[in-house]
């Protein structure tokens, strides 16, 4: 791993990337599920239930929903797993994840599900663990990209399913410069609007115009 990488559009130590991304989570959490709605037109819930349904979880499954922050993906794994299955909630920002596991409560999603505080570089369970385990756009926030993919698959089963949400670069020409506009202009503004901090903002503009992920794939 090199001495520096990506934080939206700046580059910094590697060292501080994780302390950076946390504090920015700090800030948004409350308000993180707003964000999402306003800056994709609700777009998101869509492409996670697009993944959920792509899973192979049947009842009694066990399920890891990694960077789940506010719980959407536990929800719906819960769902697929049933009351005999078993799905783990992780998040490296402790606000995020206490704010997961309240509104997981308040939808009744409670008894068979666990949060557990913990970096995707490093999950703390053991080799063939679960079934499905899914990171739905979490995966440009980590530093070591490789680690925490290496680390999924450790704890994943044989024969199971990583599943992994993130925008990427417009496969057609034309959509390029709509894409650009809306990352560079609508979404700052929206992210002001929502009265979120100049870092939140930042962080914000890097999750949706995805150049990490442009980066290191031209897909």
């Amino acid at each position: 791993m090199t001495d520096t990488t990506h934080f939206g559009y700046q580059t910094v130590p590697t060292a501080e990337k994780a302390q950076r991304v946390r504090a920015v989570f700090d800030a948004v959490a409350g308000r993180y599920d707003l964000m999402n709605d306003l800056m994709s037109g609700g777009l998101h819930r869509l492409w996670k239930r697009f993944a959920l349904a792509r899973t192979g979880l049947r009842p009694g499954d066990q399920a890891l929903d990694v960077a789940g922050g506010t719980g959407d993906i536990t929800a719906g794994l819960h769902r697929l797993v049933g009351r005999d299955g078993f799905v783990c909630l992780t998040d490296i920002n402790a606000a995020m994840l206490e704010t997961g596991r309240r509104r997981l409560t308040d939808r009744g999603v409670v008894g068979n599900v666990a949060c557990v505080q913990a970096d995707a570089q490093r999950l703390p369970f053991r080799e063939a663990s679960f079934h499905c385990v899914t990171i739905a756009f979490g995966l440009r926030n980590v530093t070591d990209k490789q680690a925490a993919l290496s680390s999924m698959s450790r704890v994943l089963r044989p024969g199971g399913r990583l599943l992994v949400l993130e925008f990427s670069k417009p496969v057609l020409p034309l959509l390029a410069p709509v894409y650009d506009a809306y990352s560079f202009h609508v979404l700052p503004a929206l992210a002001e609007l929502l009265r979120t901090t100049k870092r939140a903002t930042a962080i914000w503009l890097n999750r949706f115009a995805c150049t990490p992920i442009r980066k290191r794939s031209p897909r």
